[in-house]
Protein backbone atom coordinates (compact mmCIF):
# COMPACT_ATOMS: atom_id res chain seq x y z
CA UNK A 1 0.00 0.00 0.00
CA UNK A 2 1.28 3.45 -0.86
CA UNK A 3 0.42 6.56 1.12
CA UNK A 4 0.44 10.03 -0.39
CA UNK A 5 1.89 13.03 1.36
CA UNK A 6 -0.48 15.91 2.06
CA UNK A 7 1.17 17.85 -0.79
CA UNK A 8 0.72 14.98 -3.26
CA UNK A 9 -2.91 14.57 -2.23
CA UNK A 10 -3.54 18.31 -2.69
CA UNK A 11 -2.06 18.20 -6.23
CA UNK A 12 -4.18 15.16 -7.07
CA UNK A 13 -7.30 16.87 -5.69
CA UNK A 14 -6.59 20.01 -7.76
CA UNK A 15 -6.16 17.88 -10.93
CA UNK A 16 -9.39 16.02 -10.22
CA UNK A 17 -11.31 19.23 -9.55
CA UNK A 18 -9.96 20.80 -12.77
CA UNK A 19 -11.45 17.84 -14.69
CA UNK A 20 -14.69 17.85 -12.71
CA UNK A 21 -13.95 14.54 -10.99
CA UNK A 22 -13.32 13.22 -7.53
CA UNK A 23 -9.85 12.02 -6.57
CA UNK A 24 -11.17 8.48 -6.62
CA UNK A 25 -12.61 8.89 -10.12
CA UNK A 26 -9.37 10.43 -11.40
CA UNK A 27 -7.31 7.56 -9.98
CA UNK A 28 -9.72 5.06 -11.56
CA UNK A 29 -9.26 6.73 -14.96
CA UNK A 30 -5.47 6.71 -14.58
CA UNK A 31 -5.51 3.00 -13.73
CA UNK A 32 -7.74 2.26 -16.76
CA UNK A 33 -5.42 4.22 -19.04
CA UNK A 34 -2.39 2.33 -17.78
CA UNK A 35 -4.06 -1.08 -18.02
CA UNK A 36 -5.82 -0.55 -21.35
CA UNK A 37 -3.27 1.64 -23.13
CA UNK A 38 -0.67 0.28 -25.49
CA UNK A 39 2.19 2.36 -24.15
CA UNK A 40 1.96 1.20 -20.58
CA UNK A 41 5.08 -0.05 -18.79
CA UNK A 42 5.70 -3.76 -18.54
CA UNK A 43 3.68 -5.41 -15.80
CA UNK A 44 5.49 -6.59 -12.71
CA UNK A 45 6.77 -10.12 -13.12
CA UNK A 46 7.41 -12.27 -10.08
CA UNK A 47 11.02 -13.07 -9.34
CA UNK A 48 12.13 -16.29 -10.97
CA UNK A 49 12.53 -19.35 -8.80
CA UNK A 50 15.96 -20.11 -7.39
CA UNK A 51 16.50 -22.85 -9.97
CA UNK A 52 15.66 -20.48 -12.81
CA UNK A 53 18.03 -17.85 -11.45
CA UNK A 54 20.86 -20.34 -11.19
CA UNK A 55 20.20 -21.94 -14.56
CA UNK A 56 18.02 -24.73 -15.76
CA UNK A 57 19.03 -27.65 -17.94
CA UNK A 58 16.48 -29.87 -19.67
CA UNK A 59 17.50 -33.27 -21.03
CA UNK A 60 15.68 -36.05 -22.80
CA UNK A 61 16.46 -39.57 -21.64
CA UNK A 62 15.72 -42.92 -23.18
CA UNK A 63 13.18 -44.91 -21.23
CA UNK A 64 15.55 -47.35 -19.51
CA UNK A 65 17.84 -44.53 -18.32
CA UNK A 66 14.86 -42.53 -17.09
CA UNK A 67 13.52 -45.56 -15.20
CA UNK A 68 16.89 -46.21 -13.58
CA UNK A 69 17.21 -42.55 -12.61
CA UNK A 70 13.69 -42.60 -11.15
CA UNK A 71 14.46 -45.78 -9.18
CA UNK A 72 17.67 -44.30 -7.76
CA UNK A 73 15.86 -41.07 -6.92
CA UNK A 74 13.09 -42.96 -5.17
CA UNK A 75 15.67 -44.88 -3.13
CA UNK A 76 17.16 -41.51 -2.11
CA UNK A 77 13.73 -40.07 -1.29
CA UNK A 78 13.97 -37.23 -3.81
CA UNK A 79 12.45 -36.41 -7.22
CA UNK A 80 14.40 -37.58 -10.30
CA UNK A 81 15.32 -33.98 -11.20
CA UNK A 82 16.89 -33.42 -7.76
CA UNK A 83 18.83 -36.66 -7.98
CA UNK A 84 20.02 -35.86 -11.52
CA UNK A 85 21.18 -32.43 -10.34
CA UNK A 86 23.08 -34.02 -7.43
CA UNK A 87 24.76 -36.53 -9.76
CA UNK A 88 25.85 -33.85 -12.23
CA UNK A 89 26.97 -31.45 -9.53
CA UNK A 90 29.01 -34.17 -7.79
CA UNK A 91 30.81 -35.04 -10.99
CA UNK A 92 31.52 -31.44 -11.97
CA UNK A 93 32.44 -30.23 -8.47
CA UNK A 94 34.30 -33.44 -7.62
CA UNK A 95 32.59 -33.49 -4.24
CA UNK A 96 29.55 -35.31 -2.86
CA UNK A 97 26.24 -33.46 -3.06
CA UNK A 98 23.89 -34.26 -0.22
CA UNK A 99 20.17 -34.47 -0.86
CA UNK A 100 17.58 -33.28 1.67
CA UNK A 101 17.25 -36.47 3.72
CA UNK A 102 20.99 -36.96 3.92
CA UNK A 103 21.63 -33.42 5.08
CA UNK A 104 19.75 -34.01 8.33
CA UNK A 105 21.74 -37.14 9.10
CA UNK A 106 25.09 -35.61 8.20
CA UNK A 107 24.33 -32.49 10.24
CA UNK A 108 23.39 -34.67 13.21
CA UNK A 109 26.64 -36.62 12.86
CA UNK A 110 28.68 -33.41 12.71
CA UNK A 111 26.83 -32.06 15.77
CA UNK A 112 27.70 -35.26 17.60
CA UNK A 113 31.33 -34.99 16.46
CA UNK A 114 31.51 -31.35 17.53
CA UNK A 115 29.97 -32.21 20.92
CA UNK A 116 32.46 -35.00 21.51
CA UNK A 117 35.37 -32.79 20.52
CA UNK A 118 34.20 -29.93 22.76
CA UNK A 119 33.75 -32.32 25.69
CA UNK A 120 37.19 -33.83 25.15
CA UNK A 121 38.71 -30.36 24.96
CA UNK A 122 36.98 -29.29 28.18
CA UNK A 123 38.12 -32.47 29.96
CA UNK A 124 41.70 -32.03 28.74
CA UNK A 125 41.68 -28.38 29.82
CA UNK A 126 40.38 -29.29 33.28
CA UNK A 127 42.89 -32.13 33.64
CA UNK A 128 45.77 -29.88 32.59
CA UNK A 129 44.75 -27.21 35.09
CA UNK A 130 44.20 -29.80 37.81
CA UNK A 131 40.69 -28.57 38.56
CA UNK A 132 38.69 -31.65 37.58
CA UNK A 133 36.63 -32.61 40.63
CA UNK A 134 33.60 -34.72 41.34
CA UNK A 135 32.59 -38.07 39.90
CA UNK A 136 34.72 -37.66 36.77
CA UNK A 137 37.86 -36.73 38.67
CA UNK A 138 39.11 -40.30 38.58
CA UNK A 139 39.42 -40.19 34.79
CA UNK A 140 42.07 -42.59 33.60
CA UNK A 141 44.38 -42.16 30.67
CA UNK A 142 42.62 -45.14 29.00
CA UNK A 143 39.25 -43.38 29.24
CA UNK A 144 40.64 -40.20 27.68
CA UNK A 145 42.26 -42.28 24.92
CA UNK A 146 38.94 -44.07 24.31
CA UNK A 147 37.17 -40.71 23.97
CA UNK A 148 39.86 -39.55 21.53
CA UNK A 149 39.47 -42.81 19.58
CA UNK A 150 35.67 -42.33 19.45
CA UNK A 151 36.13 -38.85 18.01
CA UNK A 152 38.64 -40.17 15.46
CA UNK A 153 36.30 -43.05 14.50
CA UNK A 154 33.38 -40.70 13.93
CA UNK A 155 35.57 -38.36 11.86
CA UNK A 156 36.73 -41.33 9.74
CA UNK A 157 33.16 -42.61 9.34
CA UNK A 158 32.00 -39.23 8.06
CA UNK A 159 34.94 -39.05 5.69
CA UNK A 160 34.30 -42.60 4.42
CA UNK A 161 30.62 -41.80 3.96
CA UNK A 162 31.41 -38.67 1.94
CA UNK A 163 33.96 -40.54 -0.19
CA UNK A 164 31.52 -43.38 -0.86
CA UNK A 165 28.75 -40.92 -1.61
CA UNK A 166 30.97 -39.18 -4.13
CA UNK A 167 31.86 -42.48 -5.81
CA UNK A 168 28.17 -43.34 -6.17
CA UNK A 169 27.26 -39.93 -7.54
CA UNK A 170 30.26 -39.66 -9.85
CA UNK A 171 29.74 -43.20 -11.17
CA UNK A 172 33.13 -44.39 -9.94
CA UNK A 173 33.77 -48.02 -9.04
CA UNK A 174 35.38 -49.16 -5.78
CA UNK A 175 38.82 -49.28 -7.45
CA UNK A 176 38.53 -45.83 -9.04
CA UNK A 177 40.09 -42.89 -7.23
CA UNK A 178 38.01 -39.72 -6.81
Amino acid sequence: MTYLTAEQHALLAAMAEAQGQTVSGLLGNIVRLVLDGEDHPETHRPLPTRARREGKVTVRLVEDVRERLAAEAQAQGVPPSTWAAALLSARIRKAPQMVAGERRGVRAAYRQLRGLAVNANQIAHALNRGVLTGAGAELTKAEVERLRADISDLRKALSTYAEGRFKVQAGLGDDDQP
